[in-house]
């Protein structure tokens, strides 16, 4: 065999010989060739997704000074149209007492007022036989919606709480119109002015009513006030 002819080193030592090459340490590992591929975390079902990737939420918390200097603040205002129907209803119960309700009959409604509260007072169970509670819950239903009609002129920053009372009582006069219109047979020409009054009193406050409930706030921005340090 011819044996290499070992090249000199540009240093002019010999090289060292096969078996003389330094021993690798066994503490540090050896430096991987290919880069390493970091490991994907779990995505669980409930979790954001991004095309198939978890998503990263950011949780920063907002800063005292990044908060808008600017607040809205309901305003305290009337609500005139609401009031101006409810009273209209209480006007009408009141012109309704001085009015006969029946054709050909001369009982005001004042007058049947008048029997509903002595048969409740005698015995309360033999009201509602009589028929007497109709002129009852409308006259009495009338009173209270003129006394909330009042409140709505006032200011407030919400009157949608009389709104549901007024709603609840002109509910009741209502029922009371329907159930005397049906005593009469459904028939209308049987009725006075003192009973469309009472249809009256019936129809404005549902309109008052409802127009306070759906009315909403009005609010407007001001200045948040700030504390001196």
């Amino acid at each position: 065999m011819i044996e290499r002819q070992q090249q000199p080193t540009w240093s002019g030592e010999p090289p060292a010989p096969p078996g003389s090459l330094p021993e690798e340490s066994g503490d540090d590992p050896p430096e991987p060739t290919v880069p390493g591929i970091p490991l994907q975390r779990v995505v669980v079902d409930d979790e954001p997704t991004l095309f198939g990737l978890p998503a990263e939420v950011g949780g920063d918390e907002v800063a005292p000074d990044a908060v808008a200097p600017i607040r809205l603040v309901k305003v305290r205002r009337a609500d005139p149209v609401a009031g101006f129907l409810l009273v209209l209803a209480g006007l009408a119960a009141a012109a309704s007492v001085w009015l006969p309700w029946q054709g050909g009959a001369t009982d005001t409604g004042l007058s049947l007022v008048r029997r509903g509260l002595e048969t409740a007072g005698s015995d309360i169970r033999t009201l509602g036989p009589s028929g007497l509670w109709q002129p009852l819950a409308i006259v009495l239903g009338g009173g209270v919606l003129f006394l909330l009609g009042v409140l709505m002129f006032g200011p407030a920053r919400t009157h949608r709480f009389s709104g549901v009372l007024a709603l609840v009582v002109a509910g009741g006069a209502a029922a009371a119109v329907l159930f005397r219109v049906a005593e009469a047979g459904w028939r209308v020409d049987r009725g006075d002015l003192g009973l469309w009054c009472a249809v009256a009193v019936a129809g404005l406050g549902l309109l008052g009513a409802l127009k306070a409930m759906l009315t909403a706030p009005r609010v407007t921005p001001r200045w948040r006030a700030t504390v001196p340090e």
